[in-house]
């Protein structure tokens, strides 16, 4: 009988049926049991693989299937189901092997795309959780993520382009194809966690190369939304404002509209939270706030502690800004954020406060300038005497630097007005229209910073 499960595991292989490759025990735990006993008196690796060649699968050709069969059945006679560490090595290899298999294309390599994702989406968290006892374990840091990330590689690099041939619709593209989305994702997803993000320049560069297909609307709406949110997340973390708004505010609005006329299932919400984390902070530097009531359908604590900021943006209130980044340090540092936001804020900070300043003391004595005194006077008064603000916040922020800020905004176009250092004035445009004189913000980011032109087919 034990021998007859072997027998019939190999006559299944050989029809094709590769699910019967999968290692996930929750999934296909009974047959590795099964195997496992069979196996035990196969003593040496080099028995199973005398065992794996006698079978002739694919006319013995296929040395590299050849491979991934023995790395499985060495795997199910050694596997220790109560402990991943004892068995990561027998996974790995089998991941290595598996994708192996799909590096070259002389082969029929399209039965074995699902497989290779059925054990993506396994070897992934497992990676995270070996990697988070890195200390206990005695290994380095982000070593098992970093090593994933290394045989995905080889697969996405082995998608070739198809010059020769002209663009199909995606469902007749291999399989092999149409996971070009789905391996760059992983990839870029691997990068950003392991603090590697720099690696995800090139896998977005040879995206629209390697794609078989005109149109990046053909590939599966998932995978679309995920790659725009890791594109805007790259932008962010390069502080690329502009193209980082537009990648994740179209990532939001493709789910939003979606799913406006259906119930929202919880995963798709956990996604909009997901985007939502990192659309909130590009909205309010790029000038554009979604609707605060809205976002807290998705996450009360987000919409709060964002409104707090964009608040003391439009107001121009520094010392409610300290105040904010104290509160939330720890976890604008985890989410790459803090950096930017120290850059960025300050200076729609003090666009705002001016422009209040001559909304309130201006416009009403029909003036068309203003002393630099009194910009010095309300920016003291905006910064306060916050008593948790940190040097790291305030040591650049000072009434005598109004001058220097008055000379940034109007070089950025924030502000039309001549400044005149010796005079101590500034003089702007007689009007009433305050967008005469401080146009509006994501206009001017635009024109000085505009969309990367090779994400246009992204749009398309």
């Amino acid at each position: 009988m034990e021998g007859d499960s072997l027998k019939q595991f190999f006559v299944e292989v050989s029809k094709g049926d590769l699910s019967l490759l999968n290692v996930i025990l929750e999934q296909n735990g009974t047959l590795i049991a099964r195997l496992q006993l069979v196996l035990q008196k196969y003593d040496s690796d080099e028995d199973i693989e005398a065992l794996v060649e006698k079978q002739k699968l694919h006319g013995g050709s296929w040395t590299r299937f050849n491979i991934l069969m023995t790395s499985f059945l060495k795997l199910c006679r050694d596997l220790n189901p109560w402990s991943l560490w004892e068995s990561s090595d027998l996974i790995y290899t089998y991941y290595q092997d598996l994708t192996n298999c799909l590096l070259n294309d002389s082969f029929p390599v399209d039965n074995l795309v699902t497989l290779f994702q059925t054990t993506t989406e396994y070897i992934v968290p497992l990676s995270r959780q070996l990697d988070a006892n890195y200390l206990a374990l005695g290994t380095r840091q982000h070593q098992f993520l970093a090593h994933v990330s290394s045989i995905i590689t080889k697969l996405f690099n082995s998608i070739k382009p198809r010059f020769e041939e002209p663009a199909v619709s995606f469902e007749s593209l291999p399989r092999k194809q149409q996971i070009l989305l789905y391996t760059a994702n992983k990839l870029n997803n691997i990068y950003m966690r392991i603090d590697s993000s720099s690696s995800c320049a090139n896998i977005f560069k040879n995206v629209k190369p390697k794609s078989a297909i005109q149109h990046f609307s053909q590939f599966p709406l998932r995978e679309q939304v995920e790659y725009r949110y890791l594109l805007g997340r790259y932008y962010l973390l390069n502080h690329r404002v502009s193209n980082a708004f537009h990648q994740l505010n179209s990532a939001f609005g493709m789910l939003i509209t979606t799913y406006r006329s259906k119930e929202c299932p919880p995963a798709v919400q956990r996604n909009l939270q997901r985007i939502l984390k990192y659309l909130l902070p590009a909205g309010i530097l790029f000038g554009k706030m979604p609707s605060i009531q809205f976002c807290a359908q998705l996450s009360q604590n987000l919409a709060s502690s964002y409104q707090q900021l964009a608040t003391a943006v439009k107001t121009g209130n520094f010392a409610s800004f300290h105040n904010w980044l104290n509160e939330n340090e720890a976890v604008l540092r985890r989410q790459n954020l803090l950096i930017l936001l120290l850059e960025k804020v300050p200076l729609l900070i003090y666009r705002n406060l001016v422009r209040r300043v001559v909304i309130d003391f201006c416009f009403p004595q029909t003036l068309n300038k203003i002393s630099y005194e009194i910009l010095e006077h309300a920016l003291a008064m905006s910064l306060g005497n916050p008593p948790l603000s940190k040097p790291i916040y305030t040591a650049i922020n000072v009434p005598e630097d109004i001058p220097n800020v008055l000379e940034t905004l109007v070089n950025l176009t924030l502000l039309k007005a001549n400044c005149f250092p010796l005079s101590k004035q500034c003089v702007f445009p007689k009007t009433q229209n305050i967008n005469d004189i401080f146009p509006e913000v994501n206009r001017r980011l635009v024109a000085l910073y505009p969309l990367n032109a090779e994400d246009a087919w992204l749009d398309d």
